[in-house]
């Protein structure tokens, strides 16, 4: 399917050129390989800064990260991968852990202030708690992918391993382990990412009532 041609008349003030475009999306790969320079922990904190702004319910903030930097957290986040991805993870320059907080709605003055009731709503119904805890941060980790992209970072998502080894060997009490992210800086040349796969198109993943 090719994307329709649209004339700059009919684009938002604030609509991405094809250059982002690709940056974000069309060029953009899971990488499993990376140059050796360092990640600088400024650029995981302005990609946090930006993905924070993208929507989601009841503007609930429920997605955690942890920077496995030390050489004693990166191994922690290794031996807990499945043996596969475990090569992969050492290659890159930085690791990190998305998590979800289950005490997310402790933080509504500050992403709920007013909402009367909000609070005991969560507290009271830990069911409805906990699925809100993993579908939010799930949302917010697709904008915090976007937005290493936009900082100029390569990155690999894995959603294999022991999640409750990881658990408790670094995160904080009441943070559960999501997705682990290999992070990096793209290589120049050759793309060792392998042949792209294929994508569900427009006409079988939309449909207009």
């Amino acid at each position: 399917m090719t994307t329709p041609n649209l004339s700059e008349s009919t684009l938002a003030p604030f609509a991405l050129d094809e250059d982002a475009r690709a940056a974000l999306f069309t060029s953009a790969r899971s990488a499993i390989a990376f140059d050796e320079r360092p990640v600088d922990a400024a650029l995981v904190t302005r990609a946090w800064d930006l993905a924070k702004f993208g929507p989601s319910s009841m503007n609930t903030q429920p997605l955690r990260l942890v920077v496995a930097r030390s050489e004693a957290a990166r191994a922690a986040v290794i031996d807990a991968a499945m043996p596969g991805n475990r090569p992969k993870l050492a290659q890159a320059p930085l690791l990190l852990v998305a998590a979800h907080d289950d005490r997310f709605h402790d933080h509504h003055e500050v992403t709920a202030p007013g909402m009367a009731g909000f609070h005991e709503r969560f507290e009271t119904n830990p069911e409805m708690r906990a699925g809100l805890a993993h579908s939010g941060a799930m949302l917010q980790l697709g904008y915090l992918i976007v937005a290493l992209r936009a900082e100029g970072l390569a990155l690999r998502p894995y959603g294999g391993f022991d999640k409750a080894a990881l658990d408790a060997a670094l995160l904080p009490e009441g943070w559960r382990s999501e997705v682990i992210l290999g992070v990096g800086h793209p290589t120049v040349g050759d793309d060792l990412s392998g042949e792209r796969r294929g994508r569900i198109a427009a006409e079988v993943g939309v449909r207009e009532l």
